[in-house]
């Protein structure tokens, strides 16, 4: 089978980029080792962000989050939650900081009196300050990943999953790959795969620098009817996101080795309950139900391929959101970094490249293209 592109990666951004590309008349397939949505995508909050958690860490991602917020909210408002996050803290000069911030970057932050807060959520901290809503809400990215793949096949993309790449050969004109199930042949490949990045990477003789950060998240009987989050420099235990009656605690941020280390911290369950106390004191006695782990593969900027838009490169909570595009060996995209938020313009800007490197003149359609049920 021929394929002028081949996707690995079946999470928000493999999917997402699978949509693009269909859209805009390339023959494109996406490979999943496993089922859509079963990696890292699903190991996350799950929330839509609005932006204000990064107005001063990272803007650039906060004016993307926010823009991304919105379209994601028209284009697909079935896989989104009703109800829109509050922000609450306490009187600090990050607080008002980030307020003013996001005012200046055009990300909702609308203050709220804070006895109506507390008359809807009476088990908050008495001593906090201040209360925002935000655009911020929690998303079905499995159900966001699987109408990707749903749109992209009407347009003439192919699926696999269950297919393991087993070995890619660089040929003259691109690359054949040998999968479980036979052999693929394409011209271009966008390596989708988050954590897993140099699982495939390797099979191409190059490695990706990355950061793997995993995180840990707790799940109890939610003590709110909506997702609440610090509003402090962001920290571990900073979001409270509430899916279906149960609150999503977390997260921490832990350096590990590579993706398969990902386990919950065993010291994960009393610190986040501990922190988020500050916030919501009931936290501590309320039982766990469920824990579970993620990883997010942070880019380094130490490869001479790489296309950045900012310049935060520290590890950890202070390492950018953005993501990253590093081409290697040639027509070979390996993406990393980014958010859940801005998979679609993640597959956007990847898309572009490819139509540029083509020739081809088909413009995105993804912002307004409604994602059919």
């Amino acid at each position: 089978m021929r394929y002028e592109v081949v996707i690995f990666g079946g999470g928000a951004t493999g999917t997402s980029t699978f949509r693009d590309l269909a859209m805009r008349g390339f023959s494109v397939a996406l490979l999943e080792r496993r089922t859509i949505a079963s990696g890292t995508t699903s190991a996350s909050h799950q929330n839509l962000l609005g932006g204000l958690r990064y107005v001063l860490s990272d803007p650039i991602v906060a004016q993307e989050c926010a823009e991304e917020n919105a379209i994601i909210s028209a284009i697909a408002p079935e896989v989104v939650g009703e109800l829109q996050n509050y922000f609450v803290g306490f009187s600090t000069e990050y607080a008002w900081g980030a307020l003013r911030a996001a005012k200046k970057l055009h990300v909702k932050a609308t203050e709220l009196d804070l006895r109506d807060v507390f008359r809807e959520i009476p088990s908050l901290n008495i001593d906090l300050a201040v209360a925002v809503e935000t655009t911020d809400r929690n998303i079905n990215a499995q159900r966001f990943c699987w109408l990707n793949c749903a749109s992209a096949e009407l347009c003439g993309g192919s699926l696999f999953q269950g297919t393991e790449v087993r070995a890619i050969t660089q040929l003259n004109d691109g690359f054949r790959i040998k999968t479980n199930h036979g052999d693929l042949r394409t011209t271009y490949i966008i390596n989708a795969t988050g954590p897993w990045v140099n699982t495939v990477a390797a099979k191409l003789d190059t490695s990706i620098p990355v950061t793997y950060s995993q995180g840990t998240i707790i799940v109890q009987k939610a003590l709110s009817p909506r997702g609440i989050q610090h509003l402090r420099q962001p920290s571990d235990a900073d979001a409270y996101i509430v899916h279906d009656g149960y609150g999503w605690l977390g997260t921490t941020s832990t350096t590990i080795n590579n993706p398969e280390e990902a386990n919950p911290q065993p010291w994960a369950d009393a610190y986040l309950k501990k922190e988020f106390a500050q916030i919501l004191p009931g936290v501590k006695d309320q039982p766990t139900l469920s824990t579970f782990a993620g990883v997010r593969a942070l880019a380094d900027d130490n490869h001479p391929e790489s296309a950045k838009n900012d310049s935060h490169f520290e590890n950890g909570r202070r390492k950018s959101r953005d993501f990253r595009v590093i081409q290697a060996p040639k027509n070979a995209f390996h993406v990393i970094g980014g958010k859940l938020t801005t998979a679609r313009l993640m597959a956007e800007k990847i898309a572009d490249v490819i139509c540029d490197k083509e020739a081809r003149s088909a413009r995105c359609q993804t912002a307004k293209e409604p994602l059919a049920p």
